[in-house]
């Protein structure tokens, strides 16, 4: 680890040690969030967003003001370009999306396959 980080790390510890947790909201002025306001946001957001969820971290990294299994936050299965490009190609070679362009589909968007005799998009 680097010098600078080392003393940052020291200097974050110790203002932790001095200052503990907030207990009062600062959100609107600091934009900060209370262990509670924390803790109930994560809990919001787990139960919203299905990527998301509650981690309980090494023990020896805990919080002691934070319950032991909502140390932090993490999400999962996010896409990413790598991903989508992926699951592009296997969309294309399962047929992609086609334009069904004659007299009884006007102009419909079949997404699940490509139908015989018609054209890609």
């Amino acid at each position: 680890m680097v010098l600078s980080q080392k003393i940052h790390e020291a200097f974050k510890g110790t203002v932790e040690r001095i200052t503990g947790p907030r207990t009062v909201s600062a959100f609107k002025e600091k934009g900060v969030l209370s262990v509670s306001e924390f803790i109930l946001a994560g809990d919001n957001l787990v139960s919203k967003c299905p990527t998301w969820s509650w981690e309980s971290g090494e023990p020896s990294k805990r919080k002691s003001y934070l319950p032991p299994d909502k140390q932090y936050l993490i999400t999962r299965n996010v896409p990413c370009l790598r991903r989508a490009a992926s699951v592009e190609e296997e969309y294309e070679a399962a047929g992609g999306e086609v334009l069904l362009d004659n007299e009884d589909n006007d102009g419909w968007l079949a997404t699940h396959g490509k139908p015989k005799g018609m054209l890609l998009c």
